[in-house]
């Protein structure tokens, strides 16, 4: 790559070595560092007397380039941009400066030239200072970093601090204190959610709300399904009206899929299902299917599956077969014909015998016999319910409804707000002195002279509250005879005892002393 000569450039590189403009013009004394003539410059600068700097004798004065109602002094040591009116002669006093760059976020408070240049052609060395945000989504990598700094998209002038402006579409955000610790090198600063601001947004839409509706929500007491009951019947066409198949309990492996708010008819459980037990029949007819299932449901509920042979002693084994852990451990079980044999109720190219098999077969198996569905169903507890249990909650719903209209607002935020008007006096403390803070109000200032001759401001809806309580006794009082005192507890219901208790409440939930006039 080529290097840029002295004859090619337009933008020279300096060093601030004093800002301090007695004429407070934005002016600054800086050395041109880009021709290795540094060293000399500031031997020249140190020869130079008090008397002439600032003068038309100082060789290193330089005028900001931007208006001068666009204040950004470098600070001394930092970097700048110089511009010369004619490079060739650079003793011209025609000479202007722009800030200059900084090498990250966390140094802008101030940054020695050498820092500065670290990321550029004169740079001893290329450290790589730490990302705020990800390259690819612009998102902070520390989600508290978030809002501290203008995103690319906005206008922002910032702070050397913890104060700057935003400019968004539609808001203009004045804060300080966005931060509380001020930023090291390569560690960037934590949002404060306690910062000082002025937010003035319009938007385009309102939100308003109804009044509060008192609805109830069910709380259903969901579980996992401990065991899964299914039949399948492998010949349910023909004609003899004898069928081969098989009753399968499997155990579930618990997860979302196999709760009770999902499992169900067309479940697709395959991955989760683990053979517990085989019942294996053959040769029997639709009403012996119907009875083997309903009697394994009803083994199951009490954990012992009894002799099968009383229906049918085609069946293997025939039991009794006993299931472990008790009660509550084969609740809630699930039960249904296997998805092969059910694929054949709603498989367009099912024979309609095959159809009709299956309809009938489903039709008589439940675990209890009112039941107006058959075939498949969940068995939550010993009551063989199939419905999940709930409890009902009482909720406060209040109605939101967004209407869209421009409408827009002024907010001030900050730990306290302290309104003041030159023309307004405390009585009990008198006028408050603002003289000497035309440049800005101290802490001392705030704490010694201002918080002691302010008030607290008040709650408008809690007040009218109190007042209306009063009102209420007065109005509904009554004396038990002439000339005693009222009775406590006035014909509307309003007690002395609860009025006297908001009174004293009224320090805290009428007056707001984080907000306050003068």
């Amino acid at each position: 790559m080529s290097r840029t000569t002295a004859s090619d450039r337009i933008i020279y590189i300096g060093e601030c070595i004093d800002n301090n403009d007695p004429m407070g013009l934005g002016r600054i004394r800086a050395v041109l560092k880009t021709e290795n003539t540094a060293d000399r410059e500031i031997s020249v600068n140190e020869s130079i007397g008090v008397v002439e700097k600032w003068t038309s004798k100082d060789p290193f004065v330089v005028r900001p380039l931007l208006p001068l109602f666009i204040h950004t002094s470098p600070k001394k040591t930092e970097y700048v941009h110089l511009f010369y009116s004619n490079p060739d002669d650079k003793a011209n006093r025609d000479k202007f400066y722009v800030g200059g760059v900084f090498s990250s976020l966390t140094n802008i408070n101030q940054e020695p030239y050498n820092s500065a240049v670290s990321q550029s052609n004169l740079g001893s060395r290329n450290i790589s200072p730490k990302q705020l945000r990800n390259p690819e989504s612009g998102i902070e990598f520390n989600k508290k970093n978030q809002g501290v700094y203008s995103i690319p998209d906005d206008i922002s002038i910032d702070g050397r601090g913890s104060a700057d402006i935003v400019v968004k579409n539609d808001t203009v955000l004045l804060r300080a204190g966005k931060f509380n610790v001020e930023p090291t090198p390569n560690v960037y600063p934590l949002a404060n959610d306690n910062r000082s601001f002025l937010q003035l947004t319009k938007y385009n839409k309102k939100t308003t709300y109804g009044t509060p509706e008192e609805l109830y929500k069910f709380n259903y007491k969901h579980k996992a399904v401990k065991f899964l009951v299914e039949y399948n019947v492998i010949n349910p066409d023909n004609n003899s009206n004898t069928y081969t198949g098989a009753i399968y309990i499997y155990t579930l492996t618990p997860n979302e899929k196999t709760g009770t708010q999902n499992l169900g008819l067309n479940s697709n459980v395959e991955n989760e299902k683990n053979l517990y037990q085989k019942f294996e029949f053959l040769g029997i007819t639709v009403n012996e299917i119907t009875s083997l299932v309903n009697k394994i449901l009803v083994g199951i509920s009490e954990e012992m599956i009894p002799n099968l042979s009383d229906i049918t002693t085609s069946v293997t084994p025939l039991g009794p077969f006993k299931l472990p852990g008790g009660r509550t451990q084969v609740f809630p079980y699930y039960f249904r014909p296997q998805p092969s044999l059910y694929n054949k109720l709603k498989s367009e190219t099912s024979q309609t015998n095959e159809k009709l098999f299956v309809a009938n077969l489903m039709t008589g198996i439940k675990t209890i016999e009112s039941d107006p569905t058959g075939g498949y169903g969940l068995v939550y507890d010993q009551s063989k319910r199939g419905d999940v249990p709930f409890t009902p909650e009482k909720e406060m719903v209040i109605p939101e409804n967004e209407v869209l209209i421009n409408n827009t607002a002024s907010i001030l935020g900050g730990d306290y707000l302290y309104f003041l008007s030159h023309k307004s006096t405390k009585k009990s403390t008198g006028k408050i002195d603002l003289s000497d803070t035309i440049y800005g109000i101290n802490e001392f200032t705030l704490s010694d002279e201002i918080e002691p001759k302010t008030s607290s401001i008040v709650r408008g809806e809690e007040l009218v509250e109190l007042l209306n309580l009063v009102v209420q006794f007065v109005i509904g009082h009554v004396h038990p005879y002439h000339g005693m005192v009222p009775d406590s507890t006035s014909v509307n219901g309003v007690t002395s005892d609860k009025l006297l208790e908001e009174l004293r409440n009224a320090n805290e939930k009428i007056l707001n002393k984080y907000i306050r006039i003068n």
